[in-house]
């Protein structure tokens, strides 16, 4: 074989092997996805997991997360597509609004513009991947979630199929003080056990829970005067638990040891267990409803546009 031969018959091998190295990533309707794109965004997010890649040393996971970056980017390309088709494109307005709160999020401009490098963006381009994504948005919350209506019928199914869901077992709402020691030996112990008992006698006394807890309580709770909201049971450490459910509202307990201290509690309050009616939860179970209807009517929009779409995908297994 001549040289000129040679020569020709390594173009021809090298030439298939340049475009899948140097090529497009994938092409959606004609859109390219490049290589550089998908490369930038799976180290950025190998860097957000605490990983590095010259760490990952199986081909197959970096194959997988390119892969996955890709699909991604599919989806969120179709998505672009259909909204501009059906007109819910994102105005310059709402795009600068969005870019302004993202950049709030960074001290400095050269620290945002360093931030967008990482995945794979000039400023230019990542005003379009804003206004891409918001239009896409746009696309569900307008276009696709006002198609979603839930009837009363809907939501009365629910609630009767999930009956035992809709039981609020018994809640106490509590104040407390915490006394607690500065380390775990006995003298530190000892000497917060008698700053609980001196509490213990100004309450005694007459002296207000609620100021006293903000006064002196030691937990995170003294700003509210101790105040823990309604708890039920299995929420806290058993012996505050227990004492706290063995009051009745308005009194106060004796000195409660627990691994976190010493305390004195005030019950405020008491529910009894019961099932909550429709009429209480009637919100939340629509609110449910359409969001999973809502996720349905997107995946079959994902699906129908792909099924619809010229895909060619470099990277596919």
């Amino acid at each position: 074989m001549t040289a000129r031969h040679t020569c020709l018959a390594l173009l021809l091998v090298w030439c298939p092997l340049a475009a899948q190295a140097f090529g497009p990533a994938a092409t959606v309707n004609g859109v390219e996805i490049t290589r550089t794109k998908v490369q930038a965004q799976v180290d950025q997010m190998i860097n957000q997991r605490g990983l590095n890649s010259g760490g990952i040393t199986r081909p197959t996971v970096y194959q997988g997360l390119q892969r996955q970056v890709l699909e991604r980017l599919i989806t969120q390309e179709l998505l672009w597509q259909e909204a501009q088709r059906r007109d819910f494109i994102a105005s310059d307005a709402e795009v600068d609004e969005q870019l302004k709160k993202v950049k709030s999020d960074f001290d400095t401009e050269q620290a945002f513009l360093f931030k967008i490098k990482e995945g794979g963006f000039t400023a230019a381009t990542y005003r379009e991947e804003i206004r891409q994504q918001l239009s896409a948005q746009r696309l569900v919350s307008e276009g696709l979630a006002s198609t979603i209506n839930i009837t009363d019928e809907e939501i009365l199914d629910f609630y009767k199929a999930n009956i035992d869901r809709m039981v609020l077992t018994e809640q106490v709402r509590a104040r407390h003080i915490l006394i607690a020691p500065e380390s775990d030996d006995d003298a530190a112990r000892k000497a917060a056990r008698e700053k609980i008992v001196a509490v213990q006698e100004a309450l005694h006394k007459g002296a207000d829970f609620a100021l006293l807890a903000k006064e002196r309580s030691e937990g995170p709770s003294a700003a509210q005067g101790g105040d823990l909201g309604f708890f039920g049971r299995g929420q806290l450490v058993p012996p505050f638990e227990e004492a706290a459910f063995a009051l009745q509202p308005g009194e106060i307990s004796d000195i409660v040891e627990t691994r976190f201290g010493f305390h004195l509690i005030r019950l405020e309050e008491r529910q009894a267990g019961r099932t909550v009616p429709v009429e209480e939860t009637a919100g939340q179970i629509r609110d449910y409803l359409r969001q999973q209807r809502l996720e349905a009517t997107v995946g079959k929009l994902i699906e129908d546009l792909r099924a619809g779409a010229e895909i060619e995908n470099a990277l596919a297994p």
